[in-house]
C-alpha cells in the first residue's frame, strides 16, 4: 500500500472527527457501502450542519471513491482516462429544518419534490467537494440537464444526466482550497493536466438516486453518478448492482 493512498484510507475512517454527531447513527440507521473493484476500500462520514450549509437541513455525506493507482500521489477521482472520474458513490442522510416539518425533498403532502432534492448534490459538487479543493464560484457548474422520476419498492428515484465541476486542477488555480482535502483525495498529478485541459472543467455525469423518508424529518439518499461514457456507465451498473440488495431487502 503506498503511502498516500494510506494516508487517505485512514483519513476517511477516522470520520466522523471527535466531537462532531452523526445523526444517522444516533437514529440507529448505518447506512452500507459496498467495496467495488478499483475503490479505496475504506468509507467516509463527513456531517455538515446547516449553519455551515446556509440551508434548511443538516447533511450526512457518506462516501467511497477511486482507488490511488500503484505508485500514485491521488485518487483515480482526479484522472480524465479513468471511470472513476469525478466519482463517489455512498448515501446523504439530511435532515430537516423546514417549517411544515416535512422531509427533505418531499412535498408537506408527501408527494417527491425533485427541485429540493438536487439541491443537496448540487452543494455537495459545487461548495463540499470541488469548492474545498479550490474551485473559484465562477468554475461552479452543477446543472441538471435531464432527470427522470419513478418509484421502485418504497423507494422514489431520480434518475440524473448532468454537468459537474471536475475536482481536477492545477494548484495555481486552487483559491483557499481546504487542505485536510487533499489528505482524502491527494494531490492532482501533473500527467493528467493536459495543455488543452482547464482546472474544475465540466464533466458530464449520469446516474441515478433512491430516496425515501426514514425517520423523523429525515430522508435517506443512495446512489451515484458516474461519467456519460461507455466505462462510466458500466462502472455506474457495477456500484448499483454492488448497493441495491443492502437497501431493497
Amino acid at each position: 500500500m503506498g503511502l498516500h493512498r494510506e494516508l487517505a484510507a485512514l483519513a476517511m475512517r477516522a470520520t466522523p472527527l471527535p466531537g462532531q454527531k452523526d445523526f444517522l447513527s444516533e437514529a440507529g440507521i448505518a447506512p452500507r457501502v459496498p467495496t467495488l473493484p478499483g475503490s479505496i476500500g475504506a468509507v467516509a462520514h463527513e456531517p455538515f450542519r446547516s449553519e455551515e450549509l446556509k440551508r434548511l437541513f443538516d447533511l450526512m455525506v457518506i462516501f467511497t471513491m477511486g482507488d490511488f493507482p500503484e505508485s500514485a500521489s491521488c485518487s483515480s477521482y482526479f484522472d480524465p482516462g479513468s471511470p472513476w472520474y469525478n466519482v463517489f458513490y455512498g448515501a446523504y442522510g439530511v435532515r430537516s429544518h423546514k417549517l411544515d416539518g416535512s422531509p427533505w425533498g418531499f412535498r408537506s403532502d408527501g408527494r417527491p419534490n425533485l427541485d429540493e432534492l438536487l439541491e443537496v448534490p448540487w452543494l455537495d459538487y459545487n461548495f463540499l467537494t470541488a469548492g474545498c479543493l479550490g474551485c473559484p464560484p465562477s468554475r461552479m457548474c452543477f446543472r441538471v440537464e435531464d432527470v427522470k422520476s419513478d418509484k421502485e419498492g418504497a423507494w422514489h428515484t431520480a434518475e440524473i444526466a448532468c454537468i459537474v465541476p471536475s475536482g481536477l486542477h492545477r494548484m495555481k488555480d486552487a483559491v483557499a482550497p481546504d487542505l485536510t482535502y487533499y489528505a482524502v483525495f491527494g494531490v492532482p498529478e501533473e500527467r493528467y493536466l493536459s495543455s488543452q485541459r482547464e482546472s474544475y472543467e465540466p464533466v458530464r455525469m449520469r446516474g441515478k438516486m433512491y430516496f425515501q423518508p426514514i425517520a423523523e424529518r429525515t430522508t435517506l439518499v443512495w446512489g451515484g453518478l458516474c461519467p456519460d461514457t461507455p466505462d462510466g456507465q458500466r462502472l455506474f451498473n457495477s456500484i448499483l448492482e454492488a448497493m441495491t440488495p443492502h437497501y431493497t431487502r
